[in-house]
């Protein structure tokens, strides 16, 4: 095992490496504090684990007696029973009667990667047990997020008698109200924001305000998943499961919720980190046909990570719902032939290599906008950027991209023929960006709205943006000022270039999976001289480093060229400088070598 060291704190403020301000303007300190160390030494003497593994889980909260159960998070174990969400009971037993009597079923769907392994998840479960669903996926520019009532009606015609959300439909007051009028049930199966007043629908959705159940960081897909396990239980109360049709493997599904958990960017604790760790080994067998393709278009070497899921993947069916067809992403997941499947998934690598060249030219423009709106200083507490020529369906890009680059809530708004703008915004940690819009939404400012703390999406009038901009302003200052203000950088132990190798990189991988809620561990190299540093692909800096005994690791900081750290590490070639970021391994032509994703470095202190 790789020797790594561990620093331990003497109070919970305490600096790491001493660094107080790195060049991305924020200060180092320990993830551990005095209570935290002490469980850290605690958990690594009773289970026989290395001191660096032992500080990652008591940094994640988790205690001496959970550890075994963290290393292992099974499905079976932590799956609550679904009728804990309100409503699910109702739905469950309406769903397998549909199933029981051979009724069309419709499955309404959102447009992104969560939207489109819900819808999949769905359809291969009513398909596996006889029936044959319709589903319809929303055009993200000509019909927008949500039921809307031509669709409705289009379904109905179809011969549906029964409607199923997913990953949308809790606001959709009037559009479900038209489907209760043409004759339909409608099932909402949700995890957006809830506003006290519900649809005319059977809502299974953890965020509503009377649901009790404390599973609200679950995605659309996650929610389906319960929802399934609900169906399949009345199913074989009822004995429609025999030796001709059998019962499903349901956790064979786990490959499509693991895709969609992530993608969806939740929490990865509790039942989502078992969706996750689970979904991957599915995702190894390699049992879904379209999931192996787009595995496959997407050059996926080794196992797959939540970062392929991520990075790789998720982006790729998410360009089908922006600059494509809709409904390629569910189509994919859902099907079992090996040549359709490999035709959609080089169709969605064809539009997300589109989709890239696209975002370029439009975050040049929206960076240039928001830059001049803060000034040199950089003030204001929120980016809101607009633009005629820009493609609504990458105006999500568009706001990630500005909140990493200007660290405050960000918004990017298509502006559109008509006097209407569709965009986008994304938060960071603390902002609750959901709540704002839906409250903007009350008071007039925006014809819709609304989503989650950390995205929502918004349609507003072109003359009204700056009133909303201004609303933002006012609204946020305080909750960003603080935000900002408690940014520390914090870091999990210590390594030397020597001891970051592939045992140290698969060791803390048994922490994982790593996303949001259970973040990958971040260490630090002590003074290591940054023996290279080049500029590489897409504004990205390619870094070696090299310690005192002269062992080199590898290193990469992402879109970082033009900014801070990209511009320190250029500057810094052959001086000693703190780096801090995370491990994984680089896997090429049957390699395999450890790099390190740099995430900010910091010059020593003399002496």
């Amino acid at each position: 095992m790789a020797t790594a060291l561990a620093l331990t704190p003497k109070a919970p403020t305490r600096l790491f490496l001493g660094v107080e301000r790195s060049v991305r303007d924020r200060p180092w300190r320990d993830r551990l504090n005095e209570r935290a160390t002490a469980r850290a030494l605690a958990i690594a003497q009773r289970h026989y684990i290395p001191e660096l593994l032992a500080r990652v889980l008591s940094g994640r909260g988790v205690e001496v007696d959970e550890v075994e159960a963290f290393l292992d998070p099974t499905v079976r174990r932590l799956m609550p029973d679904p009728h804990t969400v309100t409503a699910m009971e109702q739905a469950s037993l309406r769903i397998a009667e549909a199933m029981l009597r051979g009724e069309k079923v419709a499955i309404f769907g959102d447009y992104d990667v969560d939207g489109a392994t819900a819808s999949a998840l769905l359809a291969r479960f009513l398909r596996f047990g006889g029936s044959d669903p319709v589903v319809h996926i929303p055009d993200r520019i000509f019909e927008g997020y949500g039921p809307n009532v031509e669709a409705i009606r289009s379904l109905a015609e179809r011969g549906a008698t029964l409607l199923v959300t997913v990953d949308c439909g809790t606001g959709s007051i009037e559009p479900l109200a038209e489907a209760r009028r043409l004759g339909l049930d409608v099932i909402v199966l949700d995890h957006h924001q809830a506003d006290e007043r519900l649809p005319d629908a059977i809502v299974v959705n953890p965020n509503r305000l009377d649901d009790l159940s404390g599973l609200g960081h679950l995605a659309a897909v996650g929610i389906v998943f319960l929802t399934v396990v609900a169906v399949n239980r009345v199913l074989r109360a009822r004995g429609f499961w025999t030796d001709v049709r059998p019962e499903p493997d349901l956790l064979g599904y786990l490959d499509i919720v693991a895709l969609g958990t992530v993608a969806d960017v939740v929490p990865l604790k509790g039942l989502n980190r078992a969706f996750v760790a689970k979904g991957l080994l599915a995702l190894r067998r390699r049992d879904n046909v379209g999931l192996t393709a787009l595995m496959d278009v997407a050059r996926l070497s080794g196992p797959p990570e939540p970062f392929h899921l991520g990075f790789l993947l998720g982006p790729r069916i998410n360009a089908g719902g922006r600059i494509g067809r809709a409904d390629l992403g569910w189509l994919l997941l859902s099907t079992d032939d090996p040549v359709e499947a490999g035709r959609i998934s080089a169709e969605l690598d064809r539009l997300n290599g589109e989709r890239r060249a696209m975002e370029v030219g439009m975050l040049e423009e929206a960076q240039a906008e928001a830059q001049a709106a803060l000034g040199i200083e950089e003030k204001g507490a929120v980016v809101v950027t607009a633009a005629a020529n820009w493609h609504p369906g990458v105006v999500g890009l568009l706001a990630a991209r500005l909140k990493e680059r200007f660290n405050r809530p960000a918004f990017a708004i298509a502006l559109e023929p008509g006097g209407t703008g569709t965009g986008s915004g994304r938060s960071i940690a603390g902002v609750d960006l959901g709540k704002t819009v839906r409250r903007a939404v009350a008071e007039g400012l925006l014809l819709k709205g609304g989503g989650h703390a950390m995205a929502a999406g918004i349609t507003v009038k072109h003359g009204a943006i700056a009133e909303f901009r201004a609303y933002l302003e006012s609204e946020l200052a305080e909750s960003v000022a603080a935000a900002r203000a408690d940014q520390a950088l914090l870091i999990d132990g210590a390594v030397s270039a020597a001891g970051a190798n592939v045992a140290l990189v698969e060791m803390l991988a048994r922490a994982g999976p790593f996303g949001a809620g259970n973040p990958e561990p971040v260490v630090a190299l002590p003074n290591h001289t940054v023996a290279y540093a080049d500029p590489v692909g897409q504004a990205h800096v390619r870094v070696r480093f090299r310690s005192g005994d002269g062992s080199m690791l590898n290193a990469i900081a992402f879109r970082a060229l033009d900014q801070p750290l990209g511009q320190a590490l250029m500057k810094s070639r052959g001086q000693p400088v703190h780096a801090a970021g995370t491990l994984s391994i680089d896997r090429w032509n049957g390699g395999e070598r450890v790099q390190m994703r740099l995430i900010d470095v910091a010059h020593p202190s003399p002496g």
